[in-house]
């Protein structure tokens, strides 16, 4: 019962979360179709792009079992609900954009509800949606409210991490090689992420160095 209980929530807020659908069909150069893939999503482009992936995997697949040789993916049909208007006097707008290390916006997703936070708690999902994508080189979500200044509500999500892995290699005093030693680390985008793996390789070498020996960072 419980299951089928969650089942029914998640539903219900995937139907209210998307907005927009997009069909990509299979077809040969004679103009059959195959088979179609639907994806919902909250608006146009997010969606098209989902069903376009869906249809080039399934005829990736199928090439791998002598199926579509000749087949293609084209778009069908695009679907956008109407949404119902909210009265005028009620509407509150808020702006989320997707911006880069730098600064730079990379894309902007407006939200609509009947208080500023509801606005601005709608355009956060779309961008932190996009954002987990990572198809949009986005590293963080910044909200503003309508006027264009920065609001308070929702908190903008962390810039996210990354990490890198580095190795460096202990050699005898002839240059012949002993062992490896790798680390790795976790930190946020631009930062010497980097640079950090491989301080921490280089001393776990150096801590084994007997004699004439030599650490070399190896990347």
């Amino acid at each position: 019962m419980k299951t089928l209980l969650a089942l029914i929530l998640l539903s219900v807020a995937s139907v209210s979360f998307a907005s927009d659908s997009c069909t990509f069909t299979i077809k040969d150069r004679y103009g059959f179709e195959y088979e179609s893939h639907t994806r919902v999503s909250y608006d146009n482009q997010a969606a098209c792009s989902d069903a376009d992936y869906a249809c080039r995997v399934a005829i990736s697949i199928g090439q791998r079992n002598g199926r579509y040789m000749d087949a293609f993916c084209e778009q069908k049909s695009v679907v956008t609900p109407n949404r119902p208007p909210l009265p005028p006097t009620s509407t509150t707008m808020c702006t989320t954009d997707l911006v880069d290390y730098y600064g730079g916006i990379v894309r902007s997703f407006t939200g609509y509800g009947q208080t500023q936070w509801e606005a601005c708690n709608q355009s956060e999902q779309f961008c932190n949606y996009e954002l987990s994508r990572g198809t949009s080189h986005g590293v963080r979500c910044e909200t503003r409210n309508g006027n264009g200044y920065p609001n308070p509500y929702p908190q903008p999500r962390p810039p996210r991490e990354t990490t890198e892995t580095c190795r460096a290699s202990r050699f005898d005093p002839a240059g012949y090689y002993i062992d490896s030693y790798i680390q790795t680390y976790t930190g946020p985008y631009g930062s010497d992420v980097k640079g950090e793996a491989c301080r921490r390789a280089y001393n776990q070498c150096y801590y084994q160095i007997r004699g004439r020996q030599t650490c070399r960072i190896e990347g």
